[in-house]
């Protein structure tokens, strides 16, 4: 008695792919993919679980960006992110100090979120890597402009880099872990309504 194969799996997205460069090859879903994630970023950045003094909250904004990064690679999601990053400087909330702190803290951070679009996401651990990298490539921008900008708020028994680096850690985290478990299950969804249509793959 014969027994059935087991699906082979899914080829692995080289380096090319995931970063998907040539906008002519996105297609209309992913162009729709992007404008309604810059969106939904800018009602889920509203939605404050806690802010922080001196900027930075727990939200949802990663979300979507992140799953744009996930579908469809790095270049869609740092536009995304570049776009979503810009339309957050006219939003409530936010923290301007100085032109260089503004780009660091929105426009580059958000933007740096497409790194996670260079992880096969293919469960759960690959999915938290790709969260993890966004987070690290964001932390890295919040970190700069905190070393750069933010240091006279630094307790005098702390020094200024790890302030900056406490003070972005106690909402980044926090933020990181709420999108790796609301991004699986909804990436999942998204696959199962939209068959046939394989992340980054064009519309």
């Amino acid at each position: 008695m014969s027994t059935p194969l087991a699906a082979a799996p899914p080829p692995a997205l080289d380096a090319r792919a995931r970063l998907n460069l040539n906008p002519a090859h996105w297609g209309v879903q992913a162009l729709a993919e992007i404008g309604v994630a810059i969106a939904l970023a800018a009602v889920l950045g509203q939605v404050r679980i806690f802010v922080m003094p001196q900027g930075g909250s727990v939200s949802l904004e990663l979300l979507p960006i992140i799953f744009v990064a996930v579908r469809r690679g790095v270049a869609p999601a740092a536009t995304a992110g570049l776009l979503y990053g810009l339309l957050q400087l006219g939003l409530p909330g936010a923290f301007v100090y100085h032109p260089a702190q503004a780009v660091l803290d929105y426009p580059l951070a958000f933007m740096s979120l497409a790194v996670a679009g260079f992880v096969d996401v293919r469960g759960w651990r690959t999915l938290a890597l790709a969260v993890a990298l966004a987070l690290l490539a964001r932390f890295a921008c919040h970190f700069l402009s905190g070393l750069i900008f933010f240091a006279a708020y630094a307790p005098g028994w702390e020094a200024p880099w790890l302030y900056a680096a406490t003070y972005n850690l106690l909402y980044l985290a926090p933020e990181g872990v709420l999108t790796t478990l609301l991004l699986w299950p909804l990436l999942k969804a998204y696959d199962a309504a939209f068959p046939g249509r394989g992340r980054r793959a064009p519309a």
